[in-house]
């Protein structure tokens, strides 16, 4: 893991997309620094970070693209696949170096507050909580990411598909206000999701049994609570996008609220999407 950790940490650095994103990062949150506390005199940094949370739907898919992609196209990723090192190594290596590169221009930042407390009363703890929150919500989206850049060989498609997740993420609590909470609606919504989980789990094994099989007793399911207990899905599909909505965790913490469960959240969308990654590579190896 250390030595994937390093090489994919100084190729990062070697070209100019590690410093040209983390310059973008310092400008951008340092342009609404100066905007939202330096002149309108705010003392409140997460307002800051909550304002440039956009920045994700630019900076991850490029900073995540090449990840992988790069190693199809230049043939090194069968060097890795056939070599001693495992699965789990080869991807948390490839993860840290990302998350590594993302951290850097936070810890720029966390400047900030510093400079705020210089010249008046701010909340440390509260400024810092918020920044240990985006940074975790940023180590998320870097997940979803890499699991995106292990789907194809191609950088602009990578590319495409993480910044269409991200995008659909950050929507998500708009597109719950846009959806009927009928138990009908929840009931088709849930049987979308459960033919993508069925196509997912078709793409992983490259078999039709046990997809058709787990949307066959999914469907079930929803289909026995629709007409026995329509009450159940009322309003449950609305409310279940509310729940998982990545980026709409974060406020919370602008209300100045320590959210424990969405630290927990973001540490498991984190974990299960370089799991994610792991099985296509490990998929990978085997075929």
């Amino acid at each position: 893991m250390n030595a994937v950790y390093k090489k994919d940490l100084k190729s990062a650095f070697t070209g100019m997309i590690g410093w040209v994103l983390c310059a973008f990062v310092v400008v951008v949150v340092g342009l609404y620094f100066t905007a939202i506390c330096l002149q309108s005199g705010y003392a409140d940094f997460s307002l800051v970070l909550y304002n440039t949370t956009f920045i994700f739907l630019v900076v991850v898919p490029l900073l995540t693209m090449r990840s992988i992609v790069e190693e199809r196209r230049q043939k090194t990723d069968q060097l890795l696949l056939t070599s001693r090192a495992s699965i789990a190594g080869i991807v948390w290596g490839k993860y840290l170096a990302l998350v590594t590169v993302y951290a850097i221009p936070l810890a720029i930042v966390g400047i900030c507050p510093l400079v705020m407390r210089a010249y008046g009363s701010v909340s440390l703890a509260r400024s810092y909580a918020a920044l240990l929150a985006f940074f975790l919500m940023g180590a998320a989206a870097i997940a979803i990411g890499l699991f995106m850049s292990s789907l194809t060989e191609n950088q602009i498609i990578a590319a495409v598909c993480t910044f269409g997740s991200l995008l659909f993420l950050y929507l998500m609590p708009s597109i719950a206000g846009l959806i009927s909470g009928s138990a009908a609606a929840s009931l088709a919504a849930f049987t979308v999701l459960a033919a993508l989980l069925a196509l997912f789990l078709h793409w992983m094994t490259k078999s039709l049994v046990l997809p058709s099989a787990v949307f066959c007793v999914l469907e079930g399911g929803l289909a026995a609570v629709y007409f026995l207990k329509p009450a159940w899905l009322e309003g449950l599909f609305p409310k279940l996008l509310n729940s998982l909505a990545l980026f709409g965790r974060f406020d919370n913490f602008v209300n100045g609220l320590f959210d424990i469960s969405s630290l927990v959240y973001f540490v498991s969308v984190a974990l299960l999407f370089v799991f994610f990654t792991c099985q296509g590579f490990e998929k990978r190896r085997w075929s």
